[in-house]
């Protein structure tokens, strides 16, 4: 936060920056205000001035880069106070809109104020008011100023409320010197003779004869039995099975299958045998042909 020598910033909402810089109309040094988001803010000094004098606060710069989207404001506290939102402030009219220089001859804009000092300080306030920002949005401030001007009207403060004072509680009187002595003195106590307690007599109680009550007799209830209905049981249906048939029994091997069966077998195994053997033999012949004519073969070569 870089700020004028002898000025002080105030926030009433945001998060502005406070910066110097050297923009201004009039050479060398400015104060920006700058911020990303909307905000509420400004500055205040406070100057030693003449009790019941009249002044007025004037500024020359106050140019915005988006000057629809700023209000410029001069504000005196002619009690010296520096709350920005105390009623004893005076503020002058709010400009928005064009306008670089402002009361500058010749004067683009009048936004200056006027008010009579009540004491040896007044406090001299700037606001701008930026509601709703475009990007990073800035405004130059420069040459704020405080004139004599005995045209001021006089300042009227709001009444300041008068507590009601609370009733006085009354203290109690003192009693009389006499009053004290006939409380203190003891009082005579007229003794009453005391009766003779009366005895109590408990009266005599003379017996009643109570009659006797000839007991009447209960009628029994004779319970009726109602028979139950005899249960048949039923038995279920029986099956009925269907027979299979009888098997028929294979009649035993009679002697002459048996042989016919084993001369069977002996010539299936008779013609096997002359085949191996027809086989074994052929191959053998084959091979002796060979392994002869192979030999004459050699002998001749």
């Amino acid at each position: 936060m870089q700020l004028p020598v002898g000025w002080n910033a105030f926030v009433l909402y945001g998060n502005p920056e406070f910066i110097q810089d050297e923009h201004t109309f009039f050479g060398g040094y400015n104060l920006t205000i700058a911020s990303t988001s909307p905000f509420k803010a400004g500055i205040y000094t406070q100057v030693a001035v003449t009790p019941g004098a009249g002044y007025r606060a004037s500024i020359a710069w106050g140019a915005p880069n988006q000057p629809d989207l700023f209000g410029r404001q001069l504000g005196i506290d002619p009690t010296g106070g520096v709350d920005p939102n105390a009623a004893t402030v005076i503020w002058g009219p709010m400009h928005w809109g064009e306008g670089r220089i402002l009361n500058y001859p010749p004067p683009d804009v009048n936004i200056d104020v006027r008010a009579r000092a009540l004491g040896e300080t007044i406090t001299v306030f700037f606001l701008t008011d930026h509601p709703q920002t475009a990007s990073y949005d800035l405004i130059l401030v420069d040459a704020i100023a405080l004139y004599p001007d005995e045209s001021a009207p006089a300042v009227e403060l709001p009444p300041t409320a008068t507590p009601t004072p609370e009733p006085a509680i009354e203290p109690m009187p003192e009693p009389a010197a006499e009053q004290v002595a006939a409380a203190a003195a003891p009082q005579a106590v007229a003794v009453q003779p005391e009766a003779p307690a009366a005895v109590y007599v408990p009266p005599t109680n003379t017996p009643t004869a109570t009659p006797t009550e000839t007991p009447t007799a209960v009628p029994t209830d004779t319970p009726t039995v109602t028979p139950s209905p005899t249960h048949t049981p039923t038995l279920p249906p029986t099956a009925t099975w269907t027979p299979l048939p009888s098997a028929t029994p294979e009649p035993p091997l009679s002697i002459e299958k048996a042989q016919a069966q084993a001369v069977s077998v002996a010539r299936a195994f008779d013609l096997r045998s002359l085949l191996f053997l027809g086989g074994f033999g052929f191959g053998g012949a084959l091979i002796f042909g060979a392994s002869w004519g192979w030999l004459h073969f050699r002998r001749r070569s």
